[in-house]
Order: structure tokens, then C-alpha cells, then sequence
């Protein structure tokens, strides 16, 4: 297709891609089984399926992945976790138990276990497996 109006008008669209997606491609996961994972506020994982749509069982989406030129759609399994980096940010700015991001891996090492204790990060509700978008972080 072509951009249909503004300043682009006319022009051919040659690609439209998802960042997650977008990043498979980046990490060059071109077959069935490789897999990649990006870190930022959230942290998702998708595992390329080949030109086969998965159904998951365990909660994940199935999604298309690419498409080359004449190429057959490749699909991906994809598992979402809503929040991560944006955790570490929590701890540091509302809960002040770091005074920057590079040190929790400091705090983390420095005990030897949590001593049963769970954060579960869900500060805009739970993704993979569970979807849902009413459950809220909690301290276990």
C-alpha cells in the first residue's frame, strides 16, 4: 500500500512491524525454536513457531511474528510481563530502598534468600499467564 495522505502521501509503505516483533527480527531469530527477550519497562519474550500458529496452553499469545517479501507469515509465541524496569524504578523512587538502578544487583546479593518473602510486581496488573488486568503489586 501507499500512505494515503499528509506529507507522505504516495509514498509505498515497505514494512509495518510491533517493536517486540520488530526486535525478533533485530536479533536475527529466523528459525523455528530461537527466541528473544527485551528488557525495558516491561519485559517480553517471543519464540519464533516457523510459519505454524501455536496455541498455547500455558497462557501465551500466539501472534504473527514476520513476513519477507513473498515469504510465508512466521509466527511466534509470545509471553508479556507487564512490568520490570519500571519495578526497579518503584523500589528507588517511592520506596527509596536503592539510590540508583545499578545498585539493586548489590541489595539482591547481599542476602542469601528472600526469606519467604514475594513482591509480586503487578503495579498495572498481571500479563503471562495469568491476564489480569485487575490484579495490583503486592508484597507476600
Amino acid at each position: 500500500g501507499h500512505v494515503a495522505a499528509g506529507c507522505l502521501e504516495g509514498v509505498p509503505i515497505a514494512s509495518s512491524i510491533g517493536d517486540q516483533q520488530a526486535a525478533t527480527v533485530g536479533q536475527a531469530c529466523f528459525r523455528p525454536g530461537q527466541a528473544k527477550s527485551t528488557y525495558g519497562t516491561g519485559c517480553f519474550l517471543l519464540k519464533n513457531t516457523g510459519t505454524t500458529v501455536v496455541h498455547s496452553t500455558s497462557g501465551l499469545l500466539s501472534t504473527p511474528c514476520y513476513k519477507i517479501g513473498a515469504q510465508a507469515t512466521v509466527y511466534a509465541l509470545e509471553g508479556a510481563i507487564a512490568n520490570a524496569g519500571n519495578v526497579v524504578q518503584c523500589l528507588r523512587d517511592n520506596f527509596g530502598l536503592i539510590r540508583s538502578a545499578p545498585e539493586i544487583e548489590e541489595v539482591a546479593g547481599s542476602v542469601p534468600d528472600t526469606g519467604g518473602v514475594i513482591f509480586v510486581p503487578a503495579l498495572s496488573g498481571l500479563y503471562a499467564p495469568y491476564w489480569r488486568d485487575d490484579a495490583r503489586g503486592t508484597l507476600l
